[in-house]
Parts: structure tokens; C-alpha cells; sequence
């Protein structure tokens, strides 16, 4: 399959698991937070909230980089589509903070359904089977995700482990950079969601995990100093 075709793929699967996700979620929630008496969201509000985000990402395709590295590519463009749903929730008058609260829940859910796949399970069994430890099986899935989707040529990263723990130091991100081209509302959105979902997937990745960091790219920071350790 040619990139072009296999980039065209990539869109088609990712949004229609977005599809998904957002009926998923949205139906179980109200329309205002915590206030059921406004009404919870109805299967036409959220068709017209999928359509606006279908149009939305039309708008925002010119300021996508379209770049070679296929994990690359379907990293920033999960990132353009969380910005297209964030948008389209503010036009149904979702009120700022809760639209954000919002989109992040589809990101949590979007990374449960990744770690629930065939394909990632059976690549954990064999992390497994030929790690030592839990720390050595903790180091390769972090090599696995800057080789597979966070890393060169979209991501600059030293990665080296300093004792048992792991260190990722990130001085550039391609998905940061897609929403640098936007404002301050847009990278409010990108600090509360992608940039805090690593503290939930460190747990997620391996028992005790543990995600920290001083600094990010997001707060004006050069670097995202990230340190990812087990908790005995």
C-alpha cells in the first residue's frame, strides 16, 4: 500500500473511532455538567455535534503537517481531530471547561481502546515474555511508543534510564506544534488533555506505574521533562 493510501487509511479508521467514542460518551452525559435538569445529550444533538466536527476538520487540514512517519501522522491527526470535537462542543454552546473535560474523557477512552486491541495485546504478551522484570518490560514499551509513534522525525527526545527510572526529555512535539498555530484557548485545550493524560497511562502500562515531570512545552517550558518510573 502506497503512503498515500495508507494516510487516507489512517483518517477513515481514526475518525470513525472517534464516531464511536463520541456517541459513546456523550450519551451517558449532560448537556451542562452536573446539572441533569438541562437534559442529557440526545442522539440529534449529538449527530449535529458529529457534522459540525466533520466540517471542522476540513478547516483545520491546511495547518496539518503532513509528514512521512505513518505514527507520526496518526498521532498529530488524533490531535486535530480532539481540536475539531473540542470546537464543534463550543458551537453547541458546551461551556468551555466542560467541553475540555470532555474531549479528554474521548482521549482516555480512545487509549483504552488502543490497549484493548488485538494487535497492541499481542505485542505486550512478547514485551512480556522476553522482559526480565517489570522495569525492563516498562523500558521497552517506552522505546516502542517513541520508535512507533512519539518520536523522530515529528518528536525530538533524548530517552536514557538513570537508575530504574526512565527519563524522556522532549524539546520538540509534533502535536504541541499543530496547536501552537492557533491561541491561547486552543493550547488551554492541548495542556488540560494531552498533556496531562501520561499521569493515567503510566498506571495503565505497567502495575505501579508512575508518571512525573517539572516542566512542559505547553506552559512556555523548552523542554517536557518527562520521568516515568515503577512505585514499589
Amino acid at each position: 500500500m502506497s503512503k498515500k493510501n495508507s494516510k487516507d487509511s489512517i483518517r477513515k479508521a481514526a475518525w470513525k473511532l472517534q464516531q464511536k467514542i463520541i456517541f459513546q460518551l456523550l450519551s451517558t452525559r449532560c448537556r451542562r455538567e452536573h446539572l441533569p435538569e438541562c437534559g442529557y445529550f440526545r442522539p440529534k444533538d449529538i449527530e449535529r455535534i458529529i457534522s459540525r466536527a466533520e466540517e471542522n476538520i476540513q478547516e483545520l487540514m491546511p495547518f496539518f503537517v503532513d509528514i512521512n512517519h505513518l505514527g507520526n501522522y496518526r498521532w498529530e491527526y488524533l490531535g486535530l481531530l480532539d481540536l475539531a470535537i473540542y470546537r464543534a462542543l463550543i458551537s453547541e454552546h458546551v461551556e468551555g471547561n466542560y467541553a475540555i473535560s470532555l474531549v479528554a474523557d474521548s482521549i482516555w477512552l480512545s487509549v483504552l481502546h488502543l490497549e484493548e486491541s488485538v494487535s497492541v495485546s499481542i505485542g505486550k504478551f512478547f514485551l512480556k515474555l522476553f522482559s526480565k522484570n517489570p522495569t525492563d518490560y516498562f523500558e521497552k514499551v517506552l522505546q516502542y511508543v517513541i520508535k512507533s509513534r512519539a518520536g523522530p522525525p515529528g518528536y525530538t527526545v533524548n530517552f536514557f534510564r538513570e537508575h530504574n527510572v526512565f527519563h524522556m526529555d522532549y524539546s520538540s512535539c509534533l502535536v504541541h506544534n499543530f496547536y501552537k498555530q492557533f491561541g491561547k484557548e486552543e493550547m488551554q485545550l492541548f495542556r488540560r488533555t494531552w498533556c496531562t493524560g501520561d499521569f493515567a497511562t503510566a498506571e495503565l502500562l505497567v502495575e505501579g506505574g508512575k508518571y512525573e515531570r517539572e516542566h512542559t512545552l505547553s506552559d512556555g517550558d523548552e523542554v517536557c521533562d518527562m520521568r516515568w518510573f515503577i512505585k514499589k
